[in-house]
């Protein structure tokens, strides 16, 4: 690939963007401010950067991907170092609508593009390349980062002016935690019926109450190990979740279903499994059902 990437944050999700990247045949430089996150990418090639503002100076393209607004102000500052008309941003993160639109701007002033793109998915479908990724922002700039974005998602998604993306973000991370709860409520309830966990996974995501997190976190559930995923996935979690409540508010939106759902996950914390994945809820439950189960370690 003649294109050259720049992926700024090289955590979970960008370091599977970055990684995905590179088996595509993308050439790739990156920067984290985690050494350990660049050295993991050495063997698929990654080309590091001493920091965004030269990563800006390298690459054609940039992917951006960071855990909060305020790492999302100062990549953009030292971005906008390097003077390059016209440049695009993919920005990836979950944040609220205020602080993309806010980035935005920034990046405008500074005369180049960015396009509010964040991805829906975990860093296991990441890696398996089963990740969307809803893209908002000048439409011609999203016409331009069709193949990049067919080099680490699955299915990409134009949803119109700017801040569009993290709108229907938002509304997907509202269904992905109550989707997660409810699988685990059924997982239990089947238990306690006397139906084996595995069984009842195995046949409910074949029929119509099937979801993806019933899937893809239901199999965690059902064997009762919760390791992939674990030590940040509840963190990201409590962000998500404040974001999604107080968008709610903004929009004037009933979230009554999504309330009761962050008390499941919240009491999952509280009861010592915060270091687990997100699907560890239904540990919590169990236990509030008298299951006991053990973890595999």
């Amino acid at each position: 690939m003649s294109l050259k990437v720049g992926v700024i944050g090289l955590g979970p999700m960008g370091g599977n963007i970055a990684g995905n990247l590179l088996k595509k045949g993308f050439d790739v430089v990156g920067y984290d401010i985690k050494p350990e996150c660049m050295d993991a990418l050495d063997e698929l090639g990654l080309e590091k950067a001493s920091s965004a503002t030269e990563v800006s100076e390298r690459a054609d393209l940039l992917v951006c991907s960071l855990p909060n607004a305020s790492s999302l102000q100062a990549v953009i500052a030292d971005v906008l170092e390097h003077p390059k008309p016209g440049q695009i941003m993919l920005e990836c993160s979950t944040l609220d609508v205020v602080d993309k639109l806010a980035a935005h701007e920034k990046f405008s002033d500074g005369g180049k593009i960015l396009l509010d793109a964040p991805i829906s998915g975990t860093p296991p479908m990441l890696v398996n390349m089963v990740a969307s990724i809803y893209v908002s922002g000048d439409e011609a700039a999203y016409e331009k980062c069709v193949p990049v974005l067919e080099g680490f998602t699955a299915t990409n998604f134009y949803c119109g002016e700017v801040g569009n993306g993290t709108r229907m973000k938002l509304c997907a991370n509202y269904l992905v935690h109550v989707h997660v709860v409810a699988a685990a409520e059924c997982i239990v309830m089947g238990q306690k019926a006397g139906l084996d966990p595995e069984l009842i996974q195995s046949v409910l995501i074949k029929g119509a109450g099937g979801s993806k997190m019933l899937e893809v976190r239901g199999a965690m559930m059902a064997k009762s190990d919760y390791r992939e995923g674990g030590g940040t996935m509840f963190d990201v979690f409590e962000k998500d979740a404040s974001i999604i409540t107080e968008h709610a508010a903004t929009v004037r939106a009933p979230i009554e279903l999504y309330v009761s759902a962050r008390q499941k996950l919240n009491s999952a914390i509280a009861l010592g499994l915060g270091h687990l994945d997100t699907s560890a809820v239904c540990k919590s439950i169990e236990m509030s059902a008298g299951i006991a189960r053990d973890l595999v370690e």
